[in-house]
């Protein structure tokens, strides 16, 4: 009988395992498309717009290109293109223009909003009130600091 249990205790704690697994995957997403340094869009159509990130310009049908916007998307896309990464929403759900608005983690919990920000290629976005925005104020003091990214000597 003890035996018995014993395999029950194993399949029980395989199940719950897998089961988190599968959950923890549901919540992953494919970065498809990188649009620039703040932008991405996923798997299921989204595209995603960074709280908390201001990164240059690329050309488009829209905006002129502005200096290091192509550099940062490079950044951008060598970071998270064809990557899984997790999409948490933050107080407002979508801007103006539809995109959703999210803080994008790795799968290894790397922060990307963050991230971008700290190694110089973004600037923190200072406009409205965000979760992290003291620390990407931080980030972005410490890349200028260190002249990184687009704030990199001429």
């Amino acid at each position: 009988m003890k035996a018995y249990r014993w395999h029950l205790a194993v399949i029980a704690v395989f199940a719950v395992v897998l089961a988190f697994n599968f959950a923890e995957n549901q919540n992953l997403y494919t970065v498809t498309e990188v649009y620039d340094g703040d932008t991405i869009k996923i798997d299921d159509g989204r595209i995603v717009r960074l709280i908390g990130v201001d990164a240059p310009e690329v050309e488009s049908p829209y905006r002129h290109l502005e200096p290091f916007g192509n550099e940062s998307k490079a950044y951008m896309e060598t970071f998270v293109l064809k990557k899984k990464v997790r999409i948490s929403s933050g107080k407002e759900p979508l801007d103006k223009y539809g995109r959703t608005l999210a803080y994008v983690y790795l799968k290894d919990g790397t922060l990307v909003n963050g991230r971008i920000i700290k190694d110089g290629w973004a600037m923190a976005y200072q406009r409205f009130d965000f979760e992290y925005k003291d620390l990407f104020i931080a980030y972005e003091k410490e890349a200028r600091s260190k002249a990184i990214g687009i704030w990199g000597k001429e």
